[in-house]
């Protein structure tokens, strides 16, 4: 349980922080909030075949996670572990009613595979 938690939480955050570095070579500037979680609703849609029913809500879900990330980074530095943490295990519990069984399955392999990718691992 350990391991896929905090493959999660280092999946959002490179995800944060991965969105921020395309976008700021095309636009000049990090994305905001809304666009951060259109990005990762988006690639969730791909990846687990969300419903029309479905997309809305884990927009919404991305969008409360998103504002808490960017304010948790506006102090600067790396935000203390066990709040980002917490907040990524809420996240989690959220998606989780949304999602399907398989689809929640589907999305956290895709997320362990991304972070194994990029050089993590647990």
């Amino acid at each position: 349980m350990k391991k896929v938690l905090f493959s999660i939480l280092f999946a959002g955050i490179i995800s944060l922080l991965g969105a921020g570095t395309l976008h700021a070579q095309d636009f000049g500037g990090m994305p905001s909030p809304e666009e951060m979680a259109k990005m990762q609703a988006d690639q969730m849609k791909d990846v687990v075949k969300l419903t029309d029913a479905q997309y809305p809500k884990v927009l919404e879900i991305f969008k409360e996670q998103s504002k808490k990330m960017s304010d948790m980074f506006s102090g600067g530095g790396m935000p203390d572990q066990d709040k980002m943490t917490k907040l990524f295990q809420e996240q989690d519990e959220k998606l989780k009613k949304v999602l399907t069984e398989e689809q929640h399955k589907k999305w956290t392999e895709h997320i362990q595979k991304m972070f194994q990718n990029m050089g993590g691992g647990f």
